[in-house]
């Protein structure tokens, strides 16, 4: 279906999708400018409706490419394998970071579409998030080891504080102009570390001393 987009370059291709994102993630659907997005890309406008048929056209492909980005970056880490709960979210931190070194606007972008309100695109958007946000959210949090946890009822609290740390802790990278990966991982196991004391029963962490 894209098959004169995926002719281009790689390199290309990806000065096409972080200018588009950077322009869609800036407003509501209405207002975002094709040829804002061409200019950004460093291309004509003519050009880009020769790889993808209209706006719409793009922003649907935008937001699937978007879902999956994440995920191939989880499953490159291999952090599914990981059964422990932190252990394997520190993973998924790391993977947002990494796809965020690639594409810098993917999740303002991300965010901004799964709100989108305008009926031109919702519906087609809820879709979408049927067929794969609701999937991979199970397969994110299946087969992971909640008995090491003090409180059960815990479990999502400890989730939507691992969404907020990751949230803010990117941003404030991306903001400092400082994503050395390595720093990067030192710095996510030691805020997991933290919280793995306060959610984690005492005989389990005495037993990983």
């Amino acid at each position: 279906m894209y098959d004169s987009f995926y002719a281009i370059d790689k390199e290309k291709q990806i000065r096409i999708i972080n200018a588009a994102m950077k322009v869609f993630s800036q407003s509501v659907y209405k207002k975002a400018s094709t040829a804002d997005i061409a200019a950004a890309s460093g291309i004509s406008k003519g050009a880009l409706f020769y790889y993808f048929k209209n706006k719409k056209d793009l922003y649907y492909y935008l937001y699937q490419y978007s879902c999956k980005k994440i995920y191939e970056k989880i499953d490159e880490l291999e952090a599914l394998k990981e059964n422990d709960f932190f252990e394997r979210n520190a993973k998924i931190v790391e993977a947002r970071v990494r796809t965020m070194m690639e594409c810098p606007h993917i999740f303002d972008f991300s965010l901004r579409v799964y709100y989108e309100t305008d009926i031109a695109v919702s519906e087609q958007i809820k879709e979408i998030n049927k067929k794969i946000l609701k999937d991979a959210y199970v397969k994110i949090n299946e087969n992971l080891d909640i008995t090491k946890f003090k409180n059960k009822e815990d479990i999502n609290r400890a989730i939507k504080m691992l969404v907020w740390v990751g949230e803010g802790f990117i941003k404030e990278r991306m903001a400092e102009g400082n994503m050395e990966l390595k720093e990067i991982q030192e710095e996510i196991y030691d805020y997991m570390r933290i919280l793995k004391n306060g959610f984690y029963k005492g005989d389990v962490l005495n037993g990983e001393d």
